[in-house]
């Protein structure tokens, strides 16, 4: 098949994932700026959730670990509840942060490599990791 039958059905099937109808006229016209918008929406979002998840893992590491320097006072109660609520809520913290890192850190890397891609005019592989890397959010 040519290079450009395979770009027209890439871009035509990149088209259906975004929800969009894929038979016009100029099916690469049409997705290539889409494209191009998704990747830089994509890595705004990655990145944002990445940080998030890095502020949520550190305070989550930094609050677990403050029951180290915390006095714990004369109730029983109370020092009890510090001394496993606040470690439980640190984890809390850590594992929501890490859970962010899971979900954001294979979309950033793909909107990077699309962007790679097309800055290099391989519009196929652009069109294949963006079909197979970055969630289709239809709008």
């Amino acid at each position: 098949m040519p290079r450009h039958k395979v770009l027209e059905l890439l871009a035509r099937r990149y088209l259906a994932s975004r929800g969009t109808p894929p038979m016009v006229d100029d099916p690469i016209a049409l997705a290539l700026p889409r494209l191009a918008a998704e990747v830089a929406q994509a890595r705004r979002s990655a990145r944002m959730d990445l940080g998030l998840g890095l502020g949520l893992t550190l305070a989550g590491i930094v609050s677990g670990a403050s029951i180290l320097v915390m006095p714990l006072g004369n109730d029983l109660v109370f020092a009890l509840l510090r001394l496993h609520l606040v470690p439980l809520l640190g984890l809390g913290g850590a594992l929501w942060g890490a859970i962010l890192f899971e979900q954001a850190g294979p979309v950033w890397m793909a909107a990077r490599n699309v962007l790679r891609h097309l800055s290099t005019g391989a519009l196929v592989e652009a069109f294949q990791l963006a079909l197979s890397g970055l969630p289709a959010r239809i709008r």
